[in-house]
């Protein structure tokens, strides 16, 4: 079984119900290091428990981006089954120099 660890590049969130943190966490990696992945459907802990995917989950994840960080990005986001199970796995990067989240700036700092 894969078990993950939660990095400076890495954010790993239970679900999508964590998608206002994982906003910021991409914002505050992306101003230290350019770029990053977040997964939902994983514990903080490395477990994966699997995101319940619908039909509207990855354009909802993709609009709350869009909307929500600036300057805009354009993140890959995709379904990938991990240990069996359904996980949402969004990598993303960006040259602009700051980004801020919910009109809010952050920096990631020592989260490994």
């Amino acid at each position: 079984m894969t078990k993950f660890k939660e990095t400076e590049t890495t954010e790993l969130k239970k679900s999508t119900s964590e998608l206002k943190e994982a906003i910021i966490s991409i914002c505050s990696i992306l101003n230290k290091h350019g770029k990053g992945t977040v997964y939902f459907g994983i514990e903080d802990d490395g477990s994966v428990v699997g995101q319940q995917v619908g039909k509207s989950t990855v354009k909802d994840i993709s609009k709350s981006i869009n909307d929500h960080i600036d300057p805009k990005i354009f993140p890959n986001i995709r379904i990938q089954k991990i240990s069996g199970r359904d996980c949402i796995v969004v990598n993303f990067s960006g040259q602009d120099t700051v980004y801020s989240a919910f009109g809010r700036y952050y920096l990631r700092t020592g989260e490994v």
